[in-house]
């Protein structure tokens, strides 16, 4: 058995306070699980198994990781910074309040993990495993998340803003209270995800699917909605104050209380048969908007533009319409306005 030449009376090893590749190997192979609290910075530790190891609070800031297999590691309050852990396995670990800031995460398996309140600023998690990952209050602020598997991880009062989400599949998500204020969120899934007053302001929305979704209280303030899907979600009390909304699809969509569409672009968006009592939609631009079928009861549609749009069963009653643009609009009884 190799015994290292760098340190020579192994008795003493477990009252270091750092140690190198061997030593930590060797210590490992005779049963020892505790490294807490150690500096192990700059290490490499590439491919080898430490399953079930202690590093919690141990500095392992630029250190490689790479391929090694942390199954139920305890890396509580770990400093990670700048660490390298390219497709690690990490199943069932403790990374509660850890420092993973600007570390290299891509293709790790982290399933079961627990990430609660853990620095994830800045970390590329392309393509990463966090099916059931308890990610409650981490921070993910600029993470690259695309390709990453999210199936049932918690992400109340996480902070994903300026995060990469696009293509996600975040379906059956709960999000409630996140900060995605301008993270990328073109063409993910949040069919039928929890955003229980989520800000999702000045974010990229391109094509997202929100059917079902539930959105109250939401945060959509200057965020593009271009080509989204918001079928069946329920936006009570949601803000889309200047929201780019241009082929929005919200069919049949429920509001049942007020909902703030002022000076909204809903140019071709398609609201047929929305529930849209007492909306603020003042000084927006519906140009071809389809809302046919839809009720606009008690609705604010002051020096809104419905050129071309679709009105054709609508239901305007008790509704501001004064100083509306309404020239080649098809009218609730069929007829075209001049």
């Amino acid at each position: 058995m190799f015994i290292p030449s760098s340190i020579p009376d192994k008795s003493n090893y477990s009252d270091l306070k750092t140690l190198n590749v061997e030593a930590l190997i060797w210590q490992y192979s005779q049963g020892k699980r505790d490294f807490s609290r150690l500096d192990l910075q700059r290490i490499e530790l590439i491919r080898e198994k430490l399953t079930e190891v202690n590093l919690s609070r141990t500095a392992l800031d630029w250190a490689n990781l790479s391929g090694t297999d942390l199954t139920k590691a305890n890396l509580n309050r770990a400093e990670l910074t700048h660490a390298r852990l390219i497709s690690s396995t990490l199943l069932s670990a403790d990374l509660g309040g850890a420092n993973l800031s600007h570390a290299d995460l891509s293709w790790v398996n982290l399933e079961n993990a627990n990430l609660v309140s853990a620095d994830l600023t800045g970390a590329n998690l392309k393509q990463v495993n966090l099916s059931n990952a308890d990610l409650r209050s981490a921070n993910l602020s600029s993470a690259n998340l695309s390709g990453a598997i999210l199936n049932g991880a918690k992400f109340s009062r996480v902070d994903l803003s300026e995060a990469n989400l696009s293509g996600v599949d975040l379906s059956g998500a709960n999000l409630s209270r996140a900060d995605l204020s301008g993270a990328d969120l073109r063409e993910a899934d949040l069919t039928n995800a929890n955003l229980y007053k989520a800000d999702i302001n000045d974010s990229k929305l391109h094509n997202i699917d929100l059917q079902e979704a539930f959105l109250q209280g939401a945060n959509f303030s200057r965020a593009n909605l271009k080509g989204a899907n918001l079928s069946g979600a329920i936006l009570r009390e949601v803000n889309l104050n200047l929201v780019a909304l241009s082929e929005f699809h919200v069919q049949s969509v429920t509001l049942a209380s007020e909902i703030d569409l002022s000076s909204a672009n809903l140019k071709n968006a398609n609201l047929k048969g929305a529930i849209l009592r007492h909306a603020n939609l003042g000084y927006g631009l519906l140009y071809r908007t389809f809302l046919n079928d839809s009720i606009l009861r008690g609705a604010n549609l002051i020096d809104a533009s419905l050129r071309g749009g679709d009105f054709r069963n609508a239901n305007f009653r008790n509704s501001n319409i004064n100083n509306i643009n309404l020239t080649e609009a098809t009218m609730p009884d069929g007829s075209i306005h001049p």
